[in-house]
C-alpha cells in the first residue's frame, strides 16, 4: 500500500533527523540523497533556471543543517524541506530580480532525462516548444500561484501537503492553484492560438 510505504519513508526521515541532531554528518548527506530531486524539482520550477534552482536547493539544505535543532516534527520532514526549499527559492527570485534583468537559458528547460536518438526531429521541436512555452507561461504567473501549483500538479502533493509547506490555509491552496491553471490557459492560449 502506498501509505504504509509513505509512512516508512517518513519514519526512515525522522530517523535521519535524531541522527543529524545528535551530530551524525552522514545523516545529512542521506537526507539530500533522498530529497534532492524533487527539492531541485520544486526550486527549477519555481526559478525556471538550473543554476539558480540548484543554488536555492543548496542553501535550502544549509538552512536544513544549521536548523535541525528548532525541528520538532510537528510536520513531516519532506515538508518542513519542501517549505524551506520553496521560500530559499522565493527569495532567491526576488534577490536575482533586484540584481539583473531575468535571463532565461532555454536549452536548460529541456528535459535531459528524454533520449533524443530514439525521437523524430519534429516531435523533440514539438515538444520543446511546448515546454519553452509552458516555462514561459509558468514564469508569469503570480509566485504565490505558481509555487501552489508547482507543489501540487508536478510535485504530486496534497492540499494539506501544500498548506503545510506554504503556511495557509486548505482554502486558499485551492484558490491559488485555480488562479494559477486559469492564468496558464489564458498565457498558453495567447503563446500557442
Amino acid at each position: 500500500m502506498p501509505d504504509e510505504s509513505a509512512e516508512r519513508e517518513a519514519q526512515r526521515d525522522a530517523e535521519l533527523v535524531e541522527r543529524l541532531k545528535a551530530g551524525d554528518a552522514k545523516a545529512l548527506d542521506d537526507l539530500f540523497r533522498r530529497h534532492r530531486d524533487a527539492a531541485y524539482g520544486i526550486a527549477y520550477r519555481l526559478l525556471g533556471n538550473r543554476e539558480d534552482a540548484l543554488e536555492a536547493v543548496q542553501e535550502a539544505f544549509i538552512h536544513v543543517m544549521r536548523g535541525v535543532q528548532a525541528f520538532r516534527g510537528q510536520s513531516s520532514f519532506r515538508t518542513w524541506l519542501f517549505r524551506i526549499v520553496t521560500h530559499a527559492s522565493l527569495d532567491f527570485r526576488r534577490w536575482r530580480s533586484l540584481r539583473a534583468a531575468e535571463s532565461i537559458d532555454r536549452e536548460s528547460a529541456l528535459d535531459l532525462r528524454d533520449d533524443p536518438a530514439q525521437r523524430a526531429p519534429q516531435d523533440e521541436a514539438a515538444d520543446r516548444d511546448l515546454r519553452v512555452a509552458i516555462e514561459k507561461a509558468l514564469a508569469n504567473v503570480s509566485e504565490k500561484n505558481r509555487a501552489a501549483l508547482v507543489l501540487f500538479a508536478i510535485e504530486g502533493m496534497s492540499y494539506k501537503e501544500v498548506a503545510d509547506v506554504l503556511g495557509i490555509s486548505v482554502g486558499t491552496v485551492m484558490s491559488r492553484i485555480f488562479n494559477a491553471r486559469q492564468r496558464l490557459r489564458e498565457l498558453l492560449a495567447s503563446e500557442i492560438g
